[in-house]
């Protein structure tokens, strides 16, 4: 990706370097070590085009600490991917990463209540991980809830976490930085830089040109990364365009690669790959889904650019309010009769 955009480091071209040549002032000790702290890294990095600057005071710092932080977050996104892991959690902050390995004081809790149960067992013994919502919902279903209100309990009553975002928390905090995924803030900091980075001032036109293209990739990047459905965080309209295209479309194909998977499972893996297969593909099909809630009908302005949603289990883009396959027989309905006639 972006191996054929200009560069100005003095440094191989992009797409080709590697963990240790070094780009912002790391020293080779500094790079091996979080290169061996991180095996399976990434190996190709995302690089914007810079241009001299004098000093800290340069008109142009500001905006060359957009593309640094932009890189550097770039970075251990495609890292932590490289790595097997999840890249990014937008709706995952640091207070839900203290509920989930930061064990409150003794005694804080009274023993009657959820939050107490959930760091200390029946002989009031610390856990070594908190419980998740689903051990929880089940040990209160255990004295006769219904799952219902056990789960009702669970996620309203108690601090528990879900039990793929506790996990993934807990992962996140053991991760070295190098290759750490981005919670929330992370991510909000590297959607502000890219913007910033799409944002040229008054530069030459090719770098300008080059690091605008480069954004733009960069939030298609990011939009196929999220397995489950975000509204787009840009602020810029072109920006936040390709990002939810992107992105609806990453998603669209993960619910055709789940019913394949769904379907082959019966045949070669038996019932219960079947079933884990029919699973991972509600999951898919209820992200899309999301797609179609209140927040992004809000966004549906008529602002004169396409805008793709889902609609009846289906992708509609829609210009200005009305729907690309049926713009022309919607108006052609409104024409009267005698206007047809004449």
């Amino acid at each position: 990706m972006l191996s054929n955009m200009p560069t100005a480091h003095g440094a191989p071209p992009i797409g080709r370097r590697i963990v240790g040549h070094g780009c912002h002032g790391e020293t080779q000790g500094q790079l091996a070590s979080s290169s061996r702290a991180c095996a399976t890294s990434a190996r190709t990095r995302i690089r914007f085009v810079y241009v001299p600057a004098q000093d800290s005071t340069d008109h142009q710092a500001p905006y060359h600490q957009h593309l640094v932080n932009a890189e550097m977050l770039l970075d251990r996104v495609l890292a932590a991917r490289a790595a097997g892991l999840r890249p990014m959690a937008p709706t995952l902050d640091y207070a839900a990463e203290a509920r989930a390995t930061v064990q409150p004081p003794r005694g804080l809790f009274h023993t009657s209540t959820l939050e107490h149960r959930r760091w200390h067992d029946d002989k009031g013994k610390v856990r070594e991980q908190p419980l998740t919502q689903e051990a929880l919902a089940a040990e209160l279903s255990a004295e006769g809830l219904s799952i219902d209100q056990a789960r009702d309990r669970a996620c309203h009553r108690s601090h528990a976490l879900p039990g793929a975002d506790q996990a993934w928390l807990i992962d996140r905090r053991n991760t070295p930085l190098a290759c750490r995924p981005l919670n929330q803030a992370e991510f909000r900091s590297l959607v502000a830089a890219v913007e910033g980075a799409y944002q040229t001032p008054a530069l030459a036109r090719h770098v300008m040109q080059a690091n605008r293209r480069i954004a733009m990739q960069v939030a298609e990047l990011l939009g196929s990364l999220l397995d489950e459905y975000v509204a787009s965080p840009f602020s810029v309209a072109a920006l936040s365009d390709a990002f939810s295209a992107r992105h609806l479309s990453h998603l669209r194909q993960t619910i055709v690669a789940s019913r394949q998977a769904e379907s082959d499972s019966r045949v070669l893996a038996g019932p219960r790959a079947w079933f884990v297969a029919k699973a991972a593909r509600m999951r898919a099909e209820h992200q899309l889904g999301l797609a179609n809630s209140p927040a992004v009908s809000q966004s549906m302005r008529l602002t004169g650019r396409p805008v793709v949603t889902m609609v009846g289990g289906k992708l509609r883009t829609f210009v200005d309010g009305w729907s690309r396959g049926r713009l022309g027989s919607s108006i052609a309905g409104a024409v009267p009769k005698s206007v047809k006639m004449a």
